[in-house]
């Protein structure tokens, strides 16, 4: 027989000391949208006998991630539920590719979170069995809201009221961090933090009480006299009434890579358009037909040449984030990476790696409350002493939780690098802006989501072999060479208008 284990890394893994196979001859399999490193298999390979450990990953393809993004877009459908459909899909196909191949099997379902949707697998008979959680979720909706939920559905006035009701609360609780410039053109009044984009804004802010009370209190200006900003990160925070007579722009607020399938920048107000950086951030827009125009009061930033010094001695690593946004990345990304980079350390003893995990990982639905520490448990366990984690990670609140951050805490983590890896951070491109060169990684089996800057001819690694290459090649003249090269054409490509 062979049993089949799905869980996310929520799961408290002496949770399944109840399990325990350890005298039966059947086969194990543990699958899980997470990686599992080599001390968590050795905690279940002293429960279990015949254990094989899968991922979500092994069974999906880059066409199989891009058919999931593309096919659950349907601009009718909430973002949330556009998340929600991505999941659903990513979920079927694993389980029917799993299911051929271990045909006979009990299912045992140990999570529903984290990128698992129980919804499919209990259509192929898995088992729900209750483990110890990091993170207890919030119960479901009652009934009684569920069924209030449906009549607001049915009925149009009612919507139009509830709608009402939401959009005057959502004016009252809005942000206090409300920001004033102006042009010969006309007058701006930025939303939100300013923190991801101001050293991109070639405008002289002020802090605005005035502005800030004018929104509070639902009145806004037409599009002849002002346009309304906001950052990616902050937009939902913007209080501006989707009408035809307001002009609002969302702004760039990192990297984006410009072959990213998921279709999320689709849902927005119909009076929303974007600015982007520069060329290359535009890329992302035109791939999915969108409007968005290079911002025209930006700073144009330059990328200056790197200083090499003799040796690398210091890495900094800057991981992005994963979640259910688009089925191209898996949570296993970031584990495949830890992973490479311990393996590096074993290699290179004499060079210290800082491993900066990203501060939005502990959310219950991106990597998980316990990942940061998770991390920790793993660079303690290989009994390294040249890999650390970051210590200036912004510590989250769950209560208000923040997808902007300061860049301060990264300032301090560049100050002693040498060089950063990355897959698809802006912090490598920060680094860059002060002397630093960068490399990025891809251990997936998916696109190159950094092609941007790939195809400029920064160097990418998509081995443990070919991260070590970099390294050891790093102060040699052809390397220094290719990277001034690089530089040159990200330059050029910063100077291209509309």
């Amino acid at each position: 027989m062979t049993n089949i284990y799905i869980f996310s890394q929520n799961v408290r893994l002496d949770s399944f000391e109840k399990l325990r196979c350890k005298e039966s001859d059947d086969e194990n399999i543990f699958l899980t949208t997470h990686m599992l490193f080599d001390y968590e298999k050795d905690k279940l390979n002293d429960l279990f006998s015949n254990c094989t450990f899968l991922k979500f990953a092994d069974f999906l393809s880059d066409s199989d991630n891009e058919r999931c993004d593309f096919d659950a877009y349907d601009g009718s459908i909430a973002t949330g539920e556009y998340y929600s459909r991505i999941k659903r899909m990513k979920n079927q196909l694993v389980a029917e590719r799993i299911v051929q191949r271990y045909p006979i099997y009990s299912g045992y379902l140990c999570a529903d979170d984290l990128g698992i949707d129980a919804t499919v697998w209990e259509k192929y008979s898995f088992k729900s069995i209750a483990m110890e959680y990091f993170y207890e979720h919030p119960s479901e909706t009652s009934n009684f809201q569920k069924e209030l939920k449906q009549i607001l559905k049915k009925s149009t006035t009612l919507c139009k009221i509830n709608n009402t009701l939401k959009e005057k609360k959502a004016i009252k609780s809005v942000t206090d961090e409300i920001y004033v410039a102006s042009d010969e053109k006309k007058k701006y009044v930025y939303i939100g933090r300013m923190s991801r984009v101001a050293y991109r804004i070639g405008l002289s802010w002020q802090k605005s009480d005035e502005e800030f009370q004018k929104i509070r209190s639902g009145k806004f200006e037409s599009k002849e006299k002002c346009q309304y900003l906001t950052s990616l990160h902050e937009s939902m925070k913007c209080v501006v009434p989707d009408k035809s007579c307001y002009d609002v722009r969302y702004i760039q607020d990192g990297y984006l890579p410009p072959n990213y399938s998921s279709r999320y920048l689709k849902y927005k107000p119909k009076n929303v358009s974007y600015y982007s950086w520069d060329e290359l951030g535009k890329r992302t827009f035109e791939y999915h037909n969108l409007a968005a125009d290079i911002m025209p009061f930006r700073k144009k930033l330059y990328m200056p040449n790197p200083v090499f010094n003799k040796n690398i001695k210091n890495i900094l690593v800057a991981t992005s984030g994963p979640g259910d946004w688009t089925a191209q990345k898996n949570r296993s990304d970031e584990d495949l990476m830890l992973q490479a980079f311990v393996e590096v350390a074993k290699q290179m003893p004499n060079v210290h790696i800082v491993y900066r995990c990203h501060p939005t990982w502990v959310h219950p639905e991106h990597a998980g409350v316990n990942s940061i520490n998770r991390a920790a448990e793993y660079i303690q366990s290989t009994g390294l002493a040249n890999i650390t984690l970051s210590t200036n990670i912004p510590k989250e609140n769950m209560n208000s939780f923040v997808l902007s951050f300061s860049r301060g805490s990264l300032e301090e983590d560049l100050k002693n690098a040498d060089m950063v890896f990355g897959e698809h951070s802006v912090s490598m491109i920060d680094g860059a802006f002060q002397h630093i060169p960068f490399a990025s990684v891809n251990l997936t089996n998916r696109r190159d989501l950094f092609c941007g800057l790939t195809e400029m001819g920064f160097p990418h690694c998509t081995s443990v072999k070919e991260i070590i290459e970099v390294i050891n090649k790093y102060n040699s003249s052809d390397f220094k060479k290719n990277y001034s090269q690089a530089v040159d054409k990200y330059n050029k490509m910063t100077d291209i208008e509309e």
